[in-house]
Order: structure tokens, then C-alpha cells, then sequence
């Protein structure tokens, strides 16, 4: 009887096993939002061998769990819903409510971008919205890892109430509200931000592995994730001796720096877990932490579009659109060189495929690290989403300078992107121009509209050889076209730049 009860047995377990759990990641679940007229893929894991199966709107799909890991696509859908996603494994059925499908796009970067509304100068405009269950976030907490992760940090999807919105990021909140009130379709977006974070922490390792010259970067990604685990340690040590004395009432000196801020880090944990799901594009605003230095702002013309061809890799979409935010003005007191990192911005938006630039030098009277208005930050990135990427015909970049010519002590500019011609916002002439001769040393210069030219002079210098606009990092200019887009800063000349901060 013993060995009949075994014979027995022995299917029942495999049964079992066939059955038995399947997961999800958490950016699979209630409220979420589909892009519409891409594929949609849904993943998990599962017990080897099972079937899984999969509804939603009308579609059906099956899969077979193979080496822990199962994903099923269904075709295209036009924008709607709610709709309710089903999956099922043996006995286990989950259903994911409340989905629709839209637009979604990818907000990140570094701490401007993670700003909140609930800091931000529109924040009562922000408050006043009505509630719209139509933009929904999925905003994740910072996190870091040695290895690409499966999962994300728990997180849900929410609807965009006053309660919840207050904790959003500003800049990518009024891109979405904009997105939604003109297009008029279900707007998603998951938030994956830093403060603080350089572009070499949210780049794939294996990107830096398969690129040649990136040998100093690969080496640092490597040493991160030798190190990973040491440093974590060593971390939450400090922060718990920190929050010890600071309960105490006792001295406690700065906060320990966070051990996740190395190369690949945010990647691994914020990024790659996220790499299936179907999005519209990249919002991104980052760049003051790779300005720390001269050297680091013009290596960030590497940097930055290496990160994005990583992305795309990692996303399966060669032409994934990559959107940014040239970086504000900023004191000039602050170390960071902020002219060649707006000029390696400028360098990836001339020469790297489906990205697209919005100029901010001119936003907001503060000159701190973290402007407060971030509206018109936001507003621009969606009027860059619509016309770039949704064809409405409507300009979406500003004057962009294409070339310049001598005769006498007049240098004169010429420019790109000005089919309204140029103006002045205050009515005076434009300023934060300067002019150098043959001895490399910029002067103040004035400068004069003539048609949809600029010609500038200056008394110190006779004979021109280059111009500098808005060169500097505390910058008030007053330049736009007559359909109110600034003028991007510029410099007509390659000289080696002197290191700002060489300490």
C-alpha cells in the first residue's frame, strides 16, 4: 500500500508545481497606464514549465514559464479604457483593474527634475486643478543596486488628486497635464529621480563594456559593483550613529552621503525594471552634477548620449525619443561650469537621432541650484512632445545660431529656427553678448537687431574674431523670437576652455 500511495504521488506534485505561483512586477497593477499604438507586453515570474495565460480588452495570450521568467504580448491598442487585465496559472488568476491606455512617457534626471510641486511658485495653480483621474503616476523611491534587478521598489499607480499631485515632480507634471488637456487622451508617467545623480549612474554597465572609449567609465562601473555591498554597510552604520545623536539632541555634522550614487546604480534598480513596459519617450532633466568641473561638462557630451543609446538598448527602440532640459541659470558663484555642459546638451541635440532640447536660461529670478518655476519648464516640454513627436505644426525649438561673418569691428550673427524674426522682451537691445579679438579675451559688446540678424561691437575690441552668448552661468537675457522662444547660448569659437573650478 506504502508504494501505491507514491506512484500516486508523484503526479500530484508535478501538478502542483505546473500551478503554483506566478509575479509580477509592481509597475503591473491597478491604475495603470498603456501606451497606445505600440505593442504591450506584461512579464512575470513563475514556476518552471506552467502555463500562463493572459486577457485583456478583447486579446488573449499564452506563455510557458522558462527559466523562472514568462512575458506576452498583445497587439496595438487605440486609446480607452478602463479595461481589466486577467492572468491566469492553474488555479491562480489575477486580475489588474482600472487600466487605460494613452500616453506614457519616462520622467527623469536628477533633482530639478524631482522637484515637487508642493515647492515650485505654481503650486497653488498646481492645487487648484481639478482632480483627473486621467493623468496617473507611477513614481518610484530612489533606490540603487550592483545588478540589473527584476523589480522595482514597491510602488502604485495614482491618479493625479490635489492630496496626490502636491508630491510630484513639478516639471513632468505640467508636460503631462498640457499632454492630456491636447491631446485628450490617458497620460502616464513613471518617475525615476535622483538629486544629485550623474548620467554615468542611470547608463547600463554593459553599455560602457561595449563601447570603445569609455575605458575610465567601465573601470569605475566595475570598482561600483565590487564595492556595492561594503559601502551599503558602511552607509547604514553612519545613518544610524547620524539619527542616534540627532535623537539625542546631540552635534551631527552633514547627513552620510548615500552609497547608491554610483556608476549603473540607478539604472540597475530604477531603470531596468521597467525596460518592458511600452512607453512613448523619455523626458529627462539632469546635468549639474557632471558640471562639477570644466572637464566633466565637455565629457558629457559622450556621457549623455551613451546613456541614451544604453536606454534604447535596454528598451528595445533604436529611436526611443529622448526630450531634455538645456540646464537654467545658476549663480556664478556656484563652482559648477554651466556653459559647456549647456553646450554638450546642445552638441547631443544637433547630432543624436529623435532627441529634442527645451531652452530654460532665461526661467525664474532665482540663480540657486534649484529654480522654483518650473511651469514654463514643463509647458515647453510638451510643446516640444506635440510638435516633434505628435505633428502639430507649430515651432518648437528657438533661434538657434548657424553662422557668423566679420567686416570691419561689426561681427554679425545669423540663425536657424526664426521664421517670425527677432525680438526683444523688454524692448531693450538684447544683451549678455560678448566679443573677442585675436587675443582670445571676451569683452561686453553691444549688440543691434537688423532684420533676423544680430550685429554686435564693442569698443574694446577692433577686430573680431568671436562671439559668446549667454556664456556664463548667472545669465539674464532678454533675446526671443517674435513667437516667444529664447534664443539658445552659443559660442561662434573652439577655444580650449581653462578649467573654472580646478580645485
Amino acid at each position: 500500500m506504502i508504494r501505491v500511495r507514491i506512484v500516486w504521488l508523484v503526479p500530484l506534485l508535478l501538478a502542483g508545481a505546473l500551478q503554483a505561483n506566478f509575479s509580477l512586477p509592481h509597475v503591473l497593477s491597478d491604475g495603470m497606464v498603456l501606451q497606445r499604438d505600440k505593442p504591450v507586453r506584461i512579464w512575470g515570474k513563475g514556476n518552471e514549465g506552467a502555463e500562463i495565460k493572459a486577457w485583456l480588452n478583447g486579446q488573449d495570450g499564452k506563455t510557458t514559464v522558462q527559466k523562472g521568467r514568462w512575458s506576452i504580448n498583445f497587439d496595438p491598442y487605440q486609446a480607452g479604457g478602463p479595461y481589466e487585465l486577467t492572468i491566469q496559472s492553474g488555479e491562480k488568476t489575477q486580475i489588474i483593474k482600472d487600466v487605460l491606455i494613452g500616453e506614457v512617457w519616462i520622467a527623469g534626471g536628477q533633482s530639478n527634475m524631482q522637484w515637487s510641486l508642493s515647492g515650485s511658485i505654481h503650486q497653488r495653480d498646481a492645487f487648484m486643478m481639478r482632480d483627473n483621474s486621467r493623468i496617473r503616476v507611477f513614481k518610484q523611491t530612489r533606490h540603487s543596486s550592483a545588478t540589473p534587478q527584476f523589480d522595482t521598489l514597491p510602488a502604485k499607480w495614482m491618479p493625479s488628486t490635489s492630496d496626490n499631485r502636491k508630491h510630484w515632480s513639478a516639471v513632468a507634471y505640467w508636460f503631462a497635464a498640457d499632454l492630456q488637456k491636447r491631446l485628450g487622451v490617458p497620460v502616464g508617467l513613471l518617475i525615476n529621480c535622483d538629486g544629485g545623480s550623474r548620467a554615468q549612474h542611470w547608463t547600463p554597465l554593459d553599455t560602457f563594456r561595449n563601447t570603445d572609449g569609455f575605458d575610465s567609465s567601465l573601470q569605475g562601473a566595475l570598482l561600483a559593483k565590487r564595492t556595492f555591498e561594503s559601502r551599503r554597510i558602511k552607509y547604514e552604520q553612519e545613518l544610524a550613529t547620524f539619527m542616534n545623536k540627532r535623537k539625542k539632541g546631540e552635534g551631527t555634522g552633514p547627513a552620510p552621503t548615500y552609497y547608491g550614487r554610483v556608476h549603473c546604480g540607478y539604472y540597475n534598480a530604477m531603470i531596468h525594471p521597467i525596460r518592458k513596459f511600452s512607453s512613448r519617450g523619455v523626458i529627462w532633466y539632469q546635468g549639474e552634477r557632471n558640471a562639477l568641473t570644466t572637464r566633466e561638462a565637455i565629457a558629457y557630451r559622450k556621457l549623455f548620449p551613451l546613456m541614451i543609446k544604453g536606454w534604447r538598448n535596454a528598451f528595445g527602440d533604436p529611436n526611443l525619443p529622448f526630450l531634455f532640459v538645456q540646464l537654467p541659470r545658476m549663480s556664478e558663484n556656484n563652482p559648477r561650469d554651466v556653459a559647456p555642459l549647456r553646450e554638450s546638451q546642445l552638441h547631443t541635440d544637433r547630432t543624436v537621432a529623435h532627441t529634442g532640447m527645451v531652452v530654460s536660461v532665461d526661467v525664474g529670478k532665482e540663480v540657486g541650484l534649484h529654480p522654483q518655476l518650473k511651469k514654463p519648464i514643463g509647458l515647453r516640454l510638451a510643446k516640444l512632445a506635440r510638435g516633434q513627436i505628435h505633428g502639430e505644426k507649430m515651432p518648437v525649438a528657438g533661434p538657434r545660431f548657424k553662422e557668423f561673418s566679420v567686416e570691419k569691428t561689426e561681427l554679425t550673427l545669423r540663425f536657424d529656427h526664426l521664421p517670425s524674426g527677432l525680438k526683444t522682451k523688454d524692448g531693450n537691445p538684447p544683451t549678455e553678448f560678448t566679443l573677442c579679438g585675436p587675443d582670445k579675451k571676451f569683452h561686453p559688446a553691444q549688440a543691434k537687431i537688423m532684420e533676423n540678424s544680430i550685429v554686435l561691437s564693442s569698443k574694446e575690441v577692433t577686430e573680431p574674431v568671436a562671439a559668446r552668448y549667454c556664456w556664463r552661468n548667472e545669465c539674464f537675457p532678454n533675446l526671443f523670437s517674435k513667437n516667444g522662444l529664447p534664443v539658445e547660448p552659443f559660442r561662434t569659437d573652439a577655444f580650449e576652455l581653462p578649467e573654472k573650478n580646478p580645485q
